[in-house]
């Protein structure tokens, strides 16, 4: 990871776990059934590598609270919002890089990474994942992708973003996860898509926004003007109080070691 990287979220974690959105149950359930598969009759330990604010860390673990979890995450802001809401301290959290990783060889059963694969420098990662995981263990990277074609809205809320801040794209996720982890070595490689939509009110569709290191970069280059021009699209594609729709496919991706 960059020093960019390492404090792109610095600040955000309060509206980081309050605004973005939570992972649907059959991706999660995908998810428990390769940990399942994994440890077989052991307890099972599970690795969410820059698991940010504990989002998906929690939501495995009211699945499978049989097992252990342990998060690690490079920035201390997002994990102190991850010890705030792990209330029963459920979870060991660490600060560390993805790419050096502070546990013993063949610890865990399986390491997930959601919305965080972009930020890592991955072939070391994926060496680091070999060399946590027991021999049949899993890696799976899942992300909440918003669909943008046919969406006017959508498409217009992209251009925006990449009109204020010259180093994002819309495409800054389409990575060929499967094939990067075949060339790793991983076997076994599937990908699966799970499509759903979310409604917001039109203030919280701001705050989403509003909880991504992209649009706080677009927000500071514009001197503020892109809030003002966020919520002019919206009054142009959603009538007042009409709420917004968005539609996802969260991926799947996975392999095994």
């Amino acid at each position: 990871m960059t020093i960019t990287s390492e404090h792109a979220f610095s600040g955000l974690q309060k509206i980081y776990d309050q605004a973005r959105p939570r992972y649907p149950q059959k991706a999660l359930e995908r998810i428990v059934d390769l940990l399942a598969a994994s440890r077989g009759t052991e307890q099972g330990s599970l690795l969410d590598v820059g698991c940010g604010t504990g989002i998906l860390t929690r939501q495995l673990l009211e699945l499978a609270p049989q097992s252990k979890f342990t998060g690690c995450d490079v920035n201390e802001d997002m994990l102190s919002q991850a010890r705030e809401q792990d209330a029963d301290c459920a979870i060991s959290w660490h600060q560390s890089h993805a790419e050096q990783l502070p546990f013993q060889d063949n610890a865990f059963h399986l390491i997930t990474v959601a919305q965080a694969a972009q930020w890592f420098d991955r072939p070391r990662f994926y060496e680091e994942a070999q060399r946590l995981l027991i021999k049949g263990g899993h890696l799976v990277i899942i992300e909440n992708n918003r669909q943008l074609e046919g969406s006017a809205f959508m498409d217009a809320y992209e251009t925006l973003i990449e009109t204020h801040n010259s180093a994002y794209s819309r495409d800054y996720r389409k990575f060929d996860y499967a094939q990067e982890m075949v060339q790793a070595g991983f076997a076994d490689t599937q990908i699966q898509s799970f499509p759903w939509s979310r409604t917001l009110s039109q203030s919280e569709f701001v705050e989403m926004a509003k909880s991504s290191s992209k649009v706080q970069a677009a927000i500071k280059a514009s001197k503020g003007a892109f809030l003002k021009e966020l919520n002019i699209i919206l009054q142009d594609h959603w009538a007042e109080g009409e709420p917004v729709v968005i539609e996802y496919a969260t991926k799947v991706f996975s392999g095994r070691c």
